[in-house]
C-alpha cells in the first residue's frame, strides 16, 4: 500500500474535489462522472487507485434497493486520511496569487 496516488492529474484532483464536496456522503460513479465531466473509464481507474491507497472506501448497493432492470451501484466515500491528504494535495496544486498575477502580466491579460 502506498501513501497515496503516484500520478497527480487534473482528473484525479477533480475526483478528489467531488468526494470532498460530498461532505462525508457516498457518491456513486455516475454522480462523480456528472460532477467532473470525465468519462467512466477515467473515473473508475482513479477510484480504483484511490481505493488501493486507502483514500476511499466503497460498497455495493443492496439488492433490495436496486431498481428493476438496472445494475447495482457502487458507492464511494473518502476516508478521513484521504480527506486530509486530498485537501493538502489540492492546496499544494493551486497557483499562488503572485503566480497568477505574473502569468497574467506575461500573457498580457491585465488591463492597463
Amino acid at each position: 500500500m502506498s501513501d497515496g496516488p503516484v500520478r497527480i492529474t487534473g482528473p484525479l484532483l477533480a475526483v478528489l474535489s467531488a468526494l470532498l464536496d460530498a461532505d462525508d456522503n457516498e457518491l456513486h460513479g455516475w454522480a462523480i462522472m456528472r460532477t467532473t465531466g470525465k468519462s467512466g473509464p477515467t473515473i473508475y481507474k482513479i477510484l480504483e487507485r484511490l481505493a488501493e491507497s486507502k483514500w476511499v472506501t466503497s460498497r455495493w448497493e443492496d439488492d433490495a434497493n436496486t431498481e428493476p432492470g438496472k445494475p447495482r451501484r457502487r458507492y464511494y466515500r473518502i476516508t478521513p486520511h484521504g480527506a486530509t491528504s486530498a485537501r493538502d494535495l489540492i492546496a499544494a496544486r493551486q497557483p499562488k496569487p503572485e503566480q497568477t498575477v505574473r502569468a497574467r502580466l506575461a500573457f498580457g491579460w491585465c488591463e492597463a
